[in-house]
Formats: structure tokens, C-alpha cells, sequence
């Protein structure tokens, strides 16, 4: 009993110590670590939110990320992400491999890399977040499938602001069951 009892306020301990740190921000965390971290930290099962005036953005999960400090970035692996547009919608991204560039909240994500979006599926392998225009674009082959639609192309950019959508090189579109009058 008494055991339990010494770990439970432990654990209370350690909680609040931690709530205390990163309550001040994730500058106050990282001043606990060791001065002579120079090549990075690696993580295991990470969640971010990125925020811009108050609203939230896009939310990351990721299984590892290695912090590397002197290249200002964060690379990542098995990526999960939600980008949220206007009006409630949101668009969901999957891939192996990326990187987030910290200076600017840039993202890369690569490797089998799936997008979701209302009954839309887009496939490729590499696509690149710029999170000052909110925009996704990528110069790798693409395949858009849903509702009725099979689209391929060479390239694309959508904008998260206007949600237009521009594929270029090769274009091919199919439609099922298209119905001109």
C-alpha cells in the first residue's frame, strides 16, 4: 500500500515538474538537456500543432524525429498530418519519410505518399508543404482517384486559400458514368 501510495505521488512529482517546464514553452524543455547536444535529439511518437495567430494549422504525428539544430530542420519518419482549410475542411496526408524545416514550418514529406480529401485519394511519391503561402505542390508524378474520376499529371499545386488545383505535364483524365446532357 504504501508503495503504491510512493509511487503515485512520484509520479505527481515528475508531472508537475514537467507541466511547470513546458508550460513556459518548448525553449524551457529544451534548456533541461545536456549543453553538449550538438548533432540533435531524437524522439520517438511525436505530436505537433502548428499554429498561426491563434488558429491551428496543420497538426503532425510522426513515429521518430531527430532534431538536427545546426541545419534548422527535423526529419521524420512514418508521417501522419492534417491540414485544416477554410469552412471546417480538412486534408490528410500520409508518407515514410520527411522533414520539417524549423525556421519556417516548410514541410517534406516522401515515400509512398497518400493524401486524402472527402471521397478524394491523391497518390505520390514526394510533396511539399510551404507554409507561407499555405500551399502543397510537388514535381513528381500523380494519380487523383475518387468519385467518379480516375487523374493523372506530372506535377501539381493546390492552394490551400483557394483550393484550386493545377496539374500540369501528361494530363489524362477518366470519367465513370459522365453524363454531357
Amino acid at each position: 500500500m504504501f508503495l503504491f501510495i510512493g509511487l503515485v505521488l512520484a509520479g505527481l512529482v515528475v508531472g508537475l515538474v514537467v507541466y511547470h517546464y513546458y508550460s513556459k514553452g518548448p525553449d524551457a524543455l529544451v534548456s533541461m538537456l545536456p549543453k553538449d547536444v550538438k548533432k540533435g535529439i531524437s524522439v520517438n511518437q511525436v505530436h505537433h500543432v502548428a499554429t498561426r495567430d491563434s488558429v491551428t494549422e496543420w497538426i503532425l504525428d510522426a513515429q521518430s524525429v531527430h532534431f538536427q539544430k545546426a541545419e534548422n530542420k527535423t526529419v521524420l519518419k512514418d508521417i501522419s498530418a492534417t491540414f485544416f482549410l477554410n469552412g471546417g475542411k480538412s486534408i490528410h496526408l500520409t508518407g515514410r519519410d520527411g522533414m520539417v524545416l524549423t525556421d519556417t514550418n516548410d514541410m517534406e514529406v516522401f515515400g509512398d505518399v497518400v493524401v486524402r480529401t472527402g471521397p478524394y485519394e491523391l497518390n505520390t511519391e514526394k510533396l511539399c508543404y510551404d507554409h507561407k503561402s499555405r500551399s502543397i505542390s510537388t514535381d513528381t508524378p500523380i494519380v487523383v482517384k475518387g468519385d467518379g474520376i480516375r487523374l493523372t499529371g506530372n506535377s501539381l499545386f493546390f492552394s490551400f486559400d483557394t483550393e484550386q488545383v493545377l496539374v500540369r505535364g501528361g494530363v489524362e483524365a477518366v470519367f465513370e458514368q459522365l453524363r454531357l446532357l
